[in-house]
């Protein structure tokens, strides 16, 4: 076959290189070479973690099964392959190690062999040429799996995720670990009232003894909404206690979430960080009341910044974000979803190649979520010439398109190859949502005038630009129960993405891709996920319906009609 096609071994192990592992595993079983290539791209980085169905299907009490045990398969037959003293081959095939819970599974099986034996200290240890581990299971850090790793032959990197600070998991918090790159917390101080709570200190020490940690990432939740406050009994730490004499790691990436840094600690942070160092910044959603306004004048060699708070929350330090993006210009990424700042601010940064600028829908009738104005775009266009990437919300008023914002949006911004619009459901009044209506014939008509509008301009339109239309939500959370108008929106949550090819624009509906990805099993979901999906799907066709169930179209944009 590899002749047959007239392609040299390199050539196909450059396609191999783009395949999905699942069509690397059919590739394995059509011919010998293609084996032989395919086999180190799927050992090249490999999950420890199998899938589980949060909801498997309950097997009957008292239904007699057969003693005899079912051969192994997926990850229970990788570990075997791995662990086998006749495997040093596939071993040595292995670069990267990731070891966490794949997204909406929290499998206790894999996590059970993985501690049996200490399967997982042992097969590190064994791994000739491993460079990167992510752990984000607590539960499987020990002593001994940080000390193997420190002292790997090859000097892996590890990524230390999802800490928590218990000192049950982070019992070697004291060490120093320089093999830690990244490490990510997420810490409750409010959880035991009744106990001493000393969990922000244990990540303290551990941060400060990651001498080469690039990024760091730290969030502290407490209780919010309809739960019951418990005095405490012992005061609670709910910042670093520094001294000035820690010496900071060489920061290049700093996330922080719901975290408050005081006059006094703010004086450590300024004297120790490397600020020269530190070209990405992270903040939000909840709130680090004074951040931003502190880094003015400090982190000025960021090239990424993203800011965030909750939809409805107000919008905290706004007076501290213009100073900070007016004290320098070097940003090429910023993203700001539920936070505003000026567009002067913005225009600043002249390098800029992505932008986010999105506000999520308010449920509230007196109230409208900001969105830019045709001028606000204008002024944007002119000092930001290099956007490649820029995501807007819009939106609707009086049954119409926003049509001068959308003549704008295709007619300008010359050099992007990626334009993402947001618009608004119409939750403040779910009986009778915003007019005209998201659904797939209106999305091909936006598209289909977008693009004539873009080439009518003389805009070359090249077969990679993507237009995402979308409805949704970025960060949402509710007090107690999630009201009414929630369910309407996971129901009418949408994204479409449109490309031009061959002159007709082509329209992709994400969610229903994923459906069919779930149908044609290459990848797995759990029941509840997969009855939103068709719930999505369903809603798709015809967009949000009032009572009456008409629909008032009556485009603007272009004069068209649906």
């Amino acid at each position: 076959m590899l002749t047959q096609y007239h392609l040299t071994l390199d050539v196909w192990r450059l396609i191999f290189d783009l395949l999905a592992i699942r069509d690397l595993k059919n590739f394995c079983l059509v011919s010998q070479a293609f084996n032989l290539i395919a086999t180190p791209l799927l050992y090249r980085s490999i999950h420890l973690i199998e899938w589980q169905d949060p909801c498997p299907v309950r097997r009957p009490r008292f239904k007699e099964y057969d003693e005899e045990q079912p051969p192994l398969k997926g990850h229970a037959l990788l570990l075997s392959r791995l662990g086998d003293d006749r495997n040093d081959a596939l071993r040595a095939l292995v670069q990267e190690v990731n070891i966490s819970y794949p997204a909406g599974s929290f499998s206790q099986d894999s996590v059970h062999r993985l501690q049996t034996d200490d399967y997982l200290i042992k097969l590190i240890a064994r791994l000739p040429n491993l460079r990167r581990i992510t752990l984000a299971i607590p539960k499987l850090q020990s002593d001994l799996l940080a000390h193997t790793i420190c002292n790997h032959p090859a000097k892996p990197e590890l990524l230390l995720l999802r800490q928590s600070g218990e000192s049950e998991t982070c019992t070697f918090a004291d060490q120093t670990l320089p093999c830690v790159s990244t490490l990510s917390a997420n810490v409750n101080p409010y959880i035991k009232p009744k106990d001493p709570t000393r969990r922000l200190l244990t990540i303290q020490q551990l941060f400060f003894n990651c001498p080469n940690l690039r990024s760091f990432s730290l969030e502290v939740s407490g209780i919010y909404g309809g739960c019951v406050i418990l005095a405490p009994r012992h005061d609670r730490v709910t910042s670093f206690q520094l001294t000035g004499e820690e010496t900071f790691p060489p920061l290049q990436h700093l996330s922080f979430d719901g975290y408050c840094i005081g006059d006094q600690e703010w004086e450590y942070w300024r004297d120790g960080v490397q600020w020269e160092r530190l070209s990405s910044l992270a903040v939000g959603p909840d709130t680090t009341t004074g951040v931003l306004g502190r880094l003015a004048g400090y982190a000025t060699r960021l090239t990424t910044l993203k800011v965030s708070a909750w939809a409805g929350d107000s919008f905290p330090d706004m007076a501290g974000l213009d100073e900070l993006l007016l004290s320098f210009n070097s940003l090429e990424t910023l993203e700001l979803k539920g936070h505003r700042c000026s567009i002067e601010a913005i225009a600043n940064h002249r390098n800029l190649s992505t932008l986010c600028l999105h506000e999520d829908e308010l449920a509230h009738s007196q109230a409208q979520r900001r969105a830019p104005t045709a001028q606000e775009l204008e002024h944007l266009d002119l000092h930001c010439p290099n956007l490649k990437s820029l995501k807007v919300c819009v939106n609707r008023g009086e049954n119409q398109w926003p049509d001068y914002i959308l003549h704008h949006l295709a007619k300008g911004f010359k050099n992007l190859r990626d334009l993402s619009i947001h618009f608004e459901l119409g939750l403040a009044d779910i009986k009778n949502p915003i007019k005209p209506t998201i659904n797939y014939k209106s999305v091909q008509a936006l598209g289909d005038n977008f693009f004539e509008q873009r080439k009518q301009s003389g805009i070359e339109v090249s077969q990679l630009f993507t237009l995402t239309l979308w409805t949704g939500k970025y960060f949402r959370r509710y007090p107690q129960w999630q009201p009414s108008f929630s369910k309407f929106e996971d129901r009418y949550t949408a994204t479409y993405k449109l490309r031009l090819h061959c002159d007709k624009v082509i329209v992709r509906h994400l969610q229903k891709e994923r459906l069919d990805s779930i149908w044609r099993g290459e990848i797995n979901v759990s029941k509840y996920d997969h009855k939103f999906l068709c719930d999505n799907l369903e809603a798709a066709v015809e967009g949000p319906k009032d009572d009456d169930r008409s629909f008032g179209y009556g485009f603007g944009f272009g004069a068209l009609s649906v």
